[in-house]
């Protein structure tokens, strides 16, 4: 393959995956609104906006050998139902049936374990999972789904849990409000996930038309201890506040995520969850050292 479309280019996933794979792929972006690409301001990738629509001149200009989809809404700003099936099925569902009409080889989709009734992002996420599954019947073009767990790094926004949760303890908010935090859920390093889609493009010929991959470290973490241990490493004051947020409706309290299908071609886990959080509190601490 030559030429990568990574959607979702300027999120947190894409940007990294299109500065990976930069000096081995042509690499092309689709974004949902293209006026403020902060996480590419070095790199000089052209990048198409979807807010309108998939463009006819995406194909047009270009030949376009694989597509990986990371773009997402996930309902953190308040966007209605019909927003999220606007963004996370109806749009990429076009984007996949316009690949399969310029003869794409291989659409890798970033998926979510969690069960399709948890909210409106999880059942906009599966729907357009089953256009996977039904295009894959139908047509020449290889799918790969990964369904991730929770990943988390340095540098992600604070829509993500634990740097959210980073960021208040060394805020020193005086109370954070959370759920009872029992959960007991698969949480993945940035570094290790990267590593998954580097096997994906170099092992896709292998794979049938449809391959399902579930995507995590293989091994649980309970959410309360996450919780102390970053309570401990920034020294907080923060009153944990158990209990005050009840759990949403198919809340997923224990991940049951089998990672052998992976361990066997050959990929581990590389990053400790201690180590990760460490490494995203120093992280933290740095750019509130340079702010001040």
């Amino acid at each position: 393959m030559k030429t990568l479309l990574i959607t979702g280019i300027n999120g947190y996933l894409g940007s990294k995956l299109a500065k990976r794979y930069s000096k081995e792929y042509n690499i092309i972006g689709l974004e949902y609104d293209c006026t403020n690409l902060f996480r590419l301001r070095e790199y000089d990738f052209e990048v198409f906006a979807s807010k309108d629509g998939i463009p006819d001149a995406l194909f047009k200009s270009h030949e376009i050998d694989g597509i990986i989809h990371t773009a997402t809404f996930y309902g953190r700003n308040n966007e209605s139902d019909g927003e999220m099936c606007y963004s996370n099925t109806y749009l990429p569902q076009i984007l996949l049936e316009k690949a399969i009409q310029n003869g794409c080889k291989l659409f890798i989709n970033t998926d979510t374990v969690l069960d399709r009734f948890t909210n409106s992002y999880a059942l906009t996420k599966k729907q357009f999972g089953d256009w996977l599954i039904y295009y894959s019947k139908n047509s020449n073009i290889r799918v790969v789904n990964l369904k991730l767990e929770h990943f988390f790094g340095p540098g992600t926004a604070n829509t993500n849990f634990i740097t959210l949760m980073i960021q208040k303890m060394l805020n020193n908010d005086s109370v954070i409000a959370l759920t009872k935090c029992e959960q007991n859920r698969d949480f993945l390093y940035i570094d290790d996930l990267l590593r998954v889609y580097d096997l994906m493009l170099k092992s896709y010929n292998n794979f049938k038309s449809y391959e399902d991959f579930n995507v995590g470290s293989g091994k649980n973490s309970n959410l309360r201890e996450i919780l102390e241990f970053i309570k401990t490493e920034t020294s907080s004051i923060s009153k944990l506040d158990y209990g005050a947020i009840p759990y949403r409706n198919n809340e997923l309290m224990e991940s049951n995520n089998d990672v052998t299908r992976l361990n066997n071609l050959g990929w581990f886990v590389e990053k400790k969850m201690n180590d990760g959080l460490k490494s995203i509190i120093d992280f933290e601490k740095k750019i509130i050292q340079d702010e001040n």
